[in-house]
Parts: structure tokens; C-alpha cells; sequence
């Protein structure tokens, strides 16, 4: 295989293409290319990130800082590491990961002794 050349795809899947097609717009800033992918993606990476984090907020605050970081760092999806859905699972998955140790490694009660009133005078 030759430098620069783009690996076959397995298993034609046509929504494989039409996701890379739509992630080389979204790295040029074409925002209907970014809601088209939203559009065409943004079940299955919910459902994904729901099953990793349980209060449904806290899931759609992920799903929102994930399209985040896919429209701010749509340049660096390369097609010949995998189809663009598994570039925003893993980032949902990521997200999610963080979301849940931050989560568990937060302030738990008693971690304060001085009154929140306490700390301005």
C-alpha cells in the first residue's frame, strides 16, 4: 500500500461514507454538514453515552460537549483510523469516563469544615 492512500472499507457500509464525507465539510466549517452529522449520529452516541452515565442530564451535558469537541476538532478524524461514528463514540465514550470520575472524586460531605459564609470575612 502506498503512502497517503486511503484503506478499503469493510463492509461498504454507504453510512461510513457519507459520515466522512460530512467530517471533511465540518473541518472546512460548513455548519449544515455539522447538523447533518448531529442529525445522523447523535441517537446511537447518546444511547452510548447513557449506558456509562445514569442521570440523563448530566448524559446530555456530555452529548453537548462532545459535538462540541467533533465540531472544534473535526481536522484531526482521519478515514484510514475508522469510520467517523467510531471517532464520536470514542470520544462520547471518553467524555462519559471523565464525567464519572470526576463525578466520584468530587467533594463528599464533611470534606469542608468552614461554613461557605465563613469564607468572605
Amino acid at each position: 500500500m502506498s503512502i497517503g492512500r486511503v484503506p478499503p472499507r469493510i463492509g461498504g457500509d454507504a453510512a461510513w461514507g457519507a459520515e466522512a464525507d460530512l467530517m471533511m465539510h465540518i473541518a472546512s466549517g460548513s455548519q449544515t454538514a455539522f447538523a447533518q452529522l448531529y442529525d445522523l449520529t447523535c441517537a446511537r452516541v447518546f444511547g452510548l453515552i447513557l449506558s456509562v452515565i445514569d442521570a440523563r442530564a448530566a448524559a446530555e451535558e456530555v452529548l453537548q460537549d462532545t459535538y462540541l469537541q467533533v465540531w472544534s476538532h473535526a481536522r484531526e478524524y482521519a478515514t484510514y483510523r475508522g469510520s467517523a461514528g467510531a471517532w464520536i463514540s470514542e470520544i462520547a465514550r471518553d467524555r462519559a469516563a471523565e464525567r464519572v470520575r470526576s463525578t466520584a472524586t468530587g467533594p463528599r460531605d464533611g470534606d469542608f469544615d468552614t461554613p461557605l459564609g465563613l469564607l468572605s470575612a
